[in-house]
């Protein structure tokens, strides 16, 4: 037997009195829907509200992101330079360590300050794949190398102001009064005669004909005369265990051996005597009867710029 449910309308005014008669299986079935679609509404509301704040908090850190990399660029190129700097600081150290001849500063710092203060064995480079937490890292390098070079530059200083005199006999500036420039290095090449493997005991410095060479420090002169191989030469000793050389002038009359001269004296002019193929200078530095790098010793250069 089917039951109904009776729902009556009754009018405030005694009209007809209107009944209708529901089947139980009609209303729970509208009752369903009704409840499907409030549920259904209550789904996509949700939805539409939970992926607008989603699109919002994604906007946000799209912009958060934007700026991260931005400041991470600033940082990027702030680290570039200052590595960079460290490396001239270095490399400076290197040269006026030379020229006070002096060994490295003792420090209080620990074996990994000490390796972190070795430029040579770090990247200093940005790497690909940079990371803020590789950035500090190699924040914290720089700062160590910052403090160890500021302990060198210390002792140096010491060791100069004590012997102030005794500078003037280190050959510690540019061998050429006038623009020239380096043409070849300190160390093994291709002899630009032969085309073999040799060894260069000096540098080169390429400039034009006549240009005036000068002492690098004072000192007596210990030759001075015409070589099969270096042409027209001049040797200071400067009585420190230092010498210098000074080859393919266009001449070695300037100076006489036993000759007492000073730091920036003209000794001669460039040319291309003896075994070349261009006009250069020949600059060689002695120390202790073994041949040196000058370069380490090369600190006044006013035509730095023009050198490379």
């Amino acid at each position: 037997m089917r039951r109904f449910l009776t729902l009556m309308v009754i009018p405030h005014n005694d009209d007809h009195v209107r009944e209708f008669n529901l089947a139980m299986p009609v209303l729970w079935g509208a009752v369903a829907m009704v409840l499907v679609f409030v549920a259904a509404a209550s789904y996509f509301v949700y939805g539409y509200y939970s992926r607008l704040g989603a699109e919002i908090s994604y906007s946000d850190l799209q912009t958060e992101n934007t700026e991260l990399k931005e400041h991470l660029g600033v940082l990027t190129g702030r680290m570039s330079e200052l590595s960079g700097r460290v490396r001239e600081l270095n490399h400076t150290d290197a040269r006026m360590r030379a020229f006070a001849r002096t060994t490295e500063p003792s420090t209080d710092m620990d074996s990994d300050e000490m390796q972190a203060g070795d430029v040579t064995g770090i990247a200093w480079e940005i790497p690909v794949g940079y990371t803020p937490s590789r950035g500090y890292a190699s924040l914290d390098q720089l700062a160590r190398e910052a403090k160890l070079l500021q302990a060198s530059f210390d002792s140096i200083l010491t060791t100069v102001s004590e012997a102030n005199q005794a500078r003037r006999f280190i050959p510690s500036i540019f061998p050429v009064k006038g623009e020239g420039w380096y043409s070849s290095y300190f160390g093994y090449r291709t002899d630009p005669i032969t085309g073999q493997r040799s060894f260069n005991n000096g540098i080169d410095i390429a400039g034009r004909r006549a240009t005036p060479i000068i002492a690098t420090a004072d000192g007596i002169v210990d030759a001075a005369k015409h070589h099969k191989r270096l042409g027209h030469m001049v040797s200071i000793d400067h009585t420190n265990g230092l010498r210098t050389v000074y080859a393919h002038l266009e001449g070695h009359d300037s100076v006489r051996t036993g000759q007492k001269v000073y730091r920036g004296d003209e000794i001669g002019k460039m040319d291309r005597s003896g075994r070349t193929t261009a006009v250069h200078l020949h600059y060689a530095v002695i120390l202790n009867n073994k041949a040196v790098d000058p370069l380490k010793y090369i600190i006044d250069n006013p035509s730095q710029s023009k050198l490379f």
